[in-house]
């Protein structure tokens, strides 16, 4: 994959966080269905991922879409930062049966979940792999 190509895709992590704390302040954070606890777990995470995660991605999606030596340790930076963030959401969703809620609720937070880790992991070792190559 080339590095414009592997930008476009944590352009659209990136934006898919945001508009993640989005649709959760305007609608997800009213739902009834919501516990307690969900509320104050998702709660502690838009600090970390709008001004840690997302601008690590950003930093990413610039520096290899311009082709900038920096591009590998941006990219294994916010690979990190995917792995954890899907390993710390899995965690909290297996403990408090949230991908067990319905269909539609396991399915998605499945996905991201996985995305998460999944993407963190392509990104480290792309990142080791590009570095390698310079």
């Amino acid at each position: 994959m080339t590095p414009k190509a592997f930008a476009r895709l944590q352009a659209l992590f990136a934006a898919g966080i945001v508009l993640w704390w989005a649709f959760f302040f305007a609608v997800s954070r009213y739902d009834p269905a919501n516990t307690a606890v969900y509320l104050g777990y998702e709660s502690a995470f838009p600090l970390a991922d709008l001004v840690w995660l997302v601008p690590l991605l950003y930093s990413a999606a610039r520096a290899n879409a311009r082709g900038d030596n920096s591009a590998p340790i941006w990219t294994a930076a916010s690979g990190g930062a995917l792995v954890f963030l899907g390993l710390l959401d899995a965690s909290f969703n297996l403990q408090n049966g949230i991908y067990l809620k319905s269909l539609a609720d396991g399915l998605l937070n499945g996905f991201i979940n996985i995305a998460c880790i999944a993407f963190g992991l392509w990104s480290i070792v792309w990142s080791k792999r590009k570095a390698l190559a310079e």
